[in-house]
């Protein structure tokens, strides 16, 4: 009886561990599949290399996923694909370093690889795998132009969970580059973001097609996070790095602020226009970026009544209840299109605060036609405020601010003075 019993549970124990084994992978018509998840071979991974014999992986042979590195980028070394997959919620990647170039998987291919006897280990930091038999006749298309959505993730979380996300598409907003001078490229690599404690380096090959492209001064990025060590193949010593897939991996991209900008106002005297109009000169005044047309406006240095930058002491002032349009307008173009256009803005702190409404608009036929950029704004606070306006204006251009004319003020209608100060555009990079 007791022989009975022993044979009896030692049969159950392995209908259960056959049982196991097909709910930690792939099944295919009641038969253990082929192809396990990507987590469970990463899994494997203890600190030293892994041969990815049969056995070690439930029988299975391939890995499935998703291209998510470029090939015709030149971003990515010829020999190596990013693959991602994602099973029962775990979004896992690897890389795959292959004997041969690759010539024909792309980006946004579904692919099978077969894996048996491969080699799992990490080679200068990042998580590869690699083997003497590994070529892209291993290599199985099985559908093109899939769509992989990107995980949003902060560069703080990021830093913070880099082993989590390693070799999977991600997606980072408004990304600024602390280091930069003016005049870089993508080439190379250059530090992500502001915060002092994370250091995370867009990288770019100078095999690239967008290496000689002009680095944006602020930017969303979609990439792939990845280690790399240069003297060792250890991951937590190595350096974080981001690198997109290809030049579409940039978007909202503002390129570096114009020479001379942001235009303070404060190279022409206040007293060289003691009204709101200037017949005399045309209502133009100089100042460091060039001619501006201040129509309805003065050069104001009112202590304490004007918004000035800090270092600042004059401002221009837009004037109140007219039923006309009030303008300040650069009479100059600047010749790399524009990417944003910010400036500071308020009422001044003189008698009743009333609001009043303004537009920004640009031209690019030298002030014959103009085309108005967003929401018209209203300003209804003493206190300076900063207006941002993105656009994506290719060639030269020259932008102005429209002051409206509603009429006099009244139960309904504000109309009341503007200040405008530190206006400042940027390059388009496009």
């Amino acid at each position: 009886m007791k022989t009975i019993n022993k044979v009896l549970f030692t049969s159950l124990l392995g209908l259960a561990f056959l049982s196991s084994c097909k709910k930690n992978h792939y099944e295919s018509e009641g038969e253990i599949s082929p192809i396990i998840y990507m987590s469970f071979v990463k899994a494997l991974h203890n600190g030293d290399d892994v041969v990815l014999a049969k056995e070690k992986l439930m029988g299975a042979t391939q890995i499935a996923g998703v291209v998510i590195s470029d090939r015709t980028s030149g971003n990515f070394d010829n020999n190596e694909l990013v693959v991602q997959n994602t099973a029962r919620g775990k979004v896992s990647g690897l890389i795959f370093k292959f004997t041969d170039n690759n010539t024909n998987i792309n980006y946004g291919d579904s692919v099978k690889i077969e894996i048996e006897n491969c080699v799992l280990g990490r080679e200068n930091g990042a998580m590869k795998v690699k083997g003497p038999n590994l070529n892209f006749a291993k290599v199985t298309k099985v559908a093109s132009n899939k769509e992989v959505t990107p995980r949003l993730v902060s560069l703080t979380q990021l830093y913070s969970e880099f082993l989590n996300y390693e070799n999977t598409l991600v997606q980072v907003l408004n990304v600024a580059f602390p280091d930069l001078v003016g005049g870089e490229t993508y080439a190379g690599e250059v530090k992500m973001g502001e915060e002092s404690n994370v250091f995370i380096y867009l990288s770019t090959k100078t095999t690239a097609s967008f290496a000689q492209k002009s680095l944006p001064l602020l930017a969303s990025f979609k990439g792939i996070p990845t280690y790399y060590n240069a003297n060792s193949n250890y991951y937590n010593t190595a350096k974080l790095q981001f690198k997109m897939p290809n030049e579409r991996g940039a978007f909202n991209e503002t390129g570096a602020a114009y020479a001379n900008f942001p235009e303070d106002f404060e190279l022409a005297p206040a007293t060289s226009k003691a009204s709101y109009l200037m017949p005399a000169i045309n209502d133009v005044a100089t100042f460091k970026t060039g001619a501006w047309r201040i129509y309805q406006g003065i050069i104001s240095n009112v202590v304490n009544v004007d918004k000035y930058n800090p270092s600042g002491k004059q401002a221009i002032r837009m004037k109140d209840q007219l039923s006309e349009d009030a303008f300040l307008e650069m009479r100059f173009d600047l010749l790399s299109g524009a990417s944003k256009v910010t400036f500071s803005y308020g009422v001044p702190n003189v008698g009743s605060i009333t609001a009043s409404t303004f537009d920004l608009e640009y031209s690019q036929n030298e002030g014959l036609t103009w085309v108005k950029v967003g929401q018209s704004v209203t300003n209804a606070g003493k206190d300076a405020q900063e207006a941002v306006f993105n656009v994506n204006v290719s060639g030269k251009v020259r932008f102005r601010i429209r002051k409206l004319g509603l009429g006099l003020n009244t139960s309904t209608v504000s109309n009341g003075l503007l200040n405008i100060d530190d206006f400042k555009v940027f390059q388009n990079v496009n």
